[in-house]
């Protein structure tokens, strides 16, 4: 690995699914999705320096490190989300849009909400792609979604939030409607995305 120091530099690597893939359905496009976040992964761990031979997962679903390489992945419909890390990392992904009325209440309370400013929809997926990303890297699933808040928003592109007396640094990219969170503590994303000018180190 290059470095490891508290100003590692990390890269997060965000792919276009092919258009023709998009149409797949069912388990074929979950294969393909998982395979092609895979190839973004892959991509993540170069531009790192390292390899990952190989992927395994705990009982939990959750990703093992890789002599010790940490790594998650995350994919919608069209774009794929990876990233490499020599600390534990989370990364999630998701298209901006509607969403039902109630929902907001179920990810975050009031005292969080009031953080955020600007478009109500972008407010609400910074906030769950943050916590997505948080539990990720903690290595628990959404069950852990009641122990995470968001303690403070410091702009467009960062947060702090609380798991389990842990607190995360989270960062974002924003680009054609869609969010990629990181949450990576000690560590600065670089992003590799469609939208290359904005791929640069996060202050």
């Amino acid at each position: 690995m290059k470095t490891n120091d508290a100003k590692s530099t990390i890269y997060p690597v965000i792919l276009n699914v092919p258009h023709a893939k998009q149409a797949l359905k069912g388990r074929e496009k979950v294969r393909f999705l998982s395979e092609f976040a895979r190839e973004a992964l892959g991509r993540s761990a170069a531009r790192l320096g390292v390899a990952l031979p190989r992927l395994e997962k705990a009982e939990n679903g959750a990703p093992l490190p890789v002599d010790g390489v940490h790594w998650s992945v995350s994919h919608k419909s069209r774009y794929v989300a990876a990233v490499a890390a020599p600390r534990p990392v989370g990364i999630d992904i998701e298209q901006i849009r509607p969403v039902k009325e109630g929902l907001a209440d179920r990810i975050a309370d009031p005292q969080e909400w009031h953080l955020f400013s600007g478009d109500r929809q972008t407010a609400f997926f910074c906030c769950w792609t943050a916590k997505e990303a948080v539990l990720k890297a903690a290595g628990v699933g959404i069950a852990g979604l009641d122990d995470c808040r968001i303690i403070s928003v410091e702009g467009p592109d960062r947060l702090m939030a609380v798991f389990r007396e842990t607190t995360w640094r989270v960062g974002f990219h924003h680009f054609r409607r869609h969010l990629t969170a990181v949450a990576a503590n000690g560590l600065r994303p670089s992003w590799i995305s469609p939208e290359k000018r904005n791929a640069r180190p996060a202050p």
